[in-house]
């Protein structure tokens, strides 16, 4: 007989019998385990009114423990459909990939102008792009605001001002959104962050700054070359937050834990195979009485009270019971206990021993788990904000037609692009701005507009236009 424990509680394997069942031990009224409930980092929204004292510095954490970026990422990670879908959503920003263009405004079929972007090309600036790696760069900043909607960029200005040279921005820098923290200086007066916090490590809920860390003071976009380097944090504001952005993902990170856990229910099933007949729950005040007559023999007989005294009692009470239910030739046999009336106030509470028949419902059980799975699938993505067709969610588990995919994406291109191009890019169109004042140009994505293939003539679809491999 093998007897698995997991606290007061576990499971009784004794194959010779033929028999497998899991016990429970019920706390007494008058006894109650202490239940402690332990606050997640991430279940409270008065972090934006703190702050850490660090030397002339006030830090304003990001999260309850200043570490939530890391909690996201720990919960995503963990997941078998979360980061698929957010690298889906970093390349439905990305489209084609970023360009230069000039922002016109052109009179459509009716006369009225509208806004139309001209797409460029210009030697000087992307020489300039090209110095630096401004692909890796803006990959990176996608990422960031794709699961915090925030980005860190920090601006490096050339060395040369002091002899003569005129300010230019050399080139940007990513910086991970849990290596980096605002911060406001004491003696500012100033309800906006005046620095940024940049270290070699995560943060973490310790709240200890790491001892390797970098000040930068905040961009200014008024006088951007007042600083050889300086930080700007672009985001997407919250509502009533005042310095980060709560990331669109938070409200779903519960649904995302179910999806996650689920599977790992199916796999625990799938490995153990256990074949569960009988619940057995016992009052804890059997054992407490069985442990205190244990006591009470050791006093008499000179000898210690050890633990391990009530766990062999506990294993030979068991057998017991595993012969009483297993096998076929035991049918007829009874388990006999007492139960005890206790009084508890104006209550009359029945103590005894219970064994419940567990039903063999091992499909419904399943199935009940992949319908949990299925609608936290649904909340993701919602919580995402990708629509289930371009996640390629659906109640039946295939693809989705291409019209609706065709459909969801066109909706997607129209209303879910402009304000993330905006954040990502917003420190790379500052620096275009003030390095090339009289061109005029920005960056965007360019995306190519979805169609049906059955609106593309033959020769263009895709089919037609694929690479064949000789």
């Amino acid at each position: 007989m093998n007897i698995e424990r997991y606290g007061a509680n576990g499971i009784v394997r004794d194959y010779d019998a033929g028999v497998i069942f899991v016990y429970e031990r019920e706390n007494t009224p008058d006894n109650p385990s202490p239940r402690k409930l332990k606050q997640s980092p991430h279940d409270k929204f008065n972090w934006d009114d703190d702050t850490y004292e660090f030397g002339e510095y006030l830090i304003h954490p990001f999260g309850d423990t200043n570490d939530l970026p890391t909690v996201i990422k720990n919960i995503l990670f963990d997941n078998y459909m979360a980061p698929g879908l957010l690298h889906k959503k970093t390349q439905l920003l990305w489209g084609q990939g970023p360009l230069l263009y000039k922002e016109e405004y052109r009179p459509d079929s009716n006369g009225i102008p509208r806004p139309v972007r001209i797409w460029q090309h210009d030697k000087e600036i992307q020489d300039w792009l090209e110095s630096w790696e401004y692909i890796d760069y803006l990959m990176a900043q996608c990422v960031d605001y794709d699961y915090i909607n925030g980005a860190l960029s920090r601006f490096i200005r050339n060395r040369g001002v002091r002899i003569g040279s005129s300010p230019f921005i050399t080139e940007l820098e990513h910086i991970p959104a849990d290596r980096g923290r605002l911060a406001t200086k004491k003696d500012s007066g100033s309800r906006r962050p005046t620095h940024v916090i940049v270290t070699d490590k995560s943060f973490n809920a310790s709240g200890i700054l790491p001892k390797e860390y970098r000040v930068y003071p905040a961009f200014d976009f008024r006088n951007p070359f007042a600083h050889p380097n300086s930080i700007l944090y672009s985001n997407l504001y919250s509502f009533c937050m005042d310095y980060y952005t709560l990331s669109s993902i938070y409200g779903s990170l519960e649904w995302i834990r179910r999806s996650t856990v689920v599977p790992l229910i199916l796999k625990a099933l799938s490995d153990n195979s256990l074949n569960i007949k009988y619940h057995v729950k016992s009052p804890q005040a059997y054992w407490d009485a069985i442990e205190q007559k244990i006591k009470e023999d050791c006093t008499r007989s000179g000898k210690d009270y050890e633990q391990q005294m009530l766990i062999n009692f506990e294993k030979a009470l068991f057998r017991k019971i595993t012969r009483v239910l297993g096998g076929d030739e035991n049918v007829g046999k009874l388990w006999h206990t007492k139960n005890v009336l206790v009084i508890e106030g104006t209550n009359l509470i029945e103590l005894g021993w219970e064994i419940e028949p567990i039903k063999q419902d091992i499909k419904d059980y399943v199935t009940a788990n992949l319908d949990i799975s299925k609608h936290a699938d649904y909340a993701v993505a919602t919580g995402i904000g990708l629509h289930p067709a371009i996640a390629n969610i659906s109640d039946s588990g295939k693809a989705n037609g291409g019209s609706e995919q065709v459909y969801a994406l066109q909706g997607y291109l129209l209303t879910g692009i402009d304000i993330p191009e905006r954040i990502v890019l917003k420190a790379i169109n500052y620096a275009l701005r003030f390095n090339f004042p009289g061109k005029g140009l920005k960056m965007g994505f360019y995306h190519e507009a979805a169609q049906k293939q059955s609106d593309i003539s033959p020769q263009n679809r895709i089919k037609e236009i694929a690479p064949v491999n000789d």
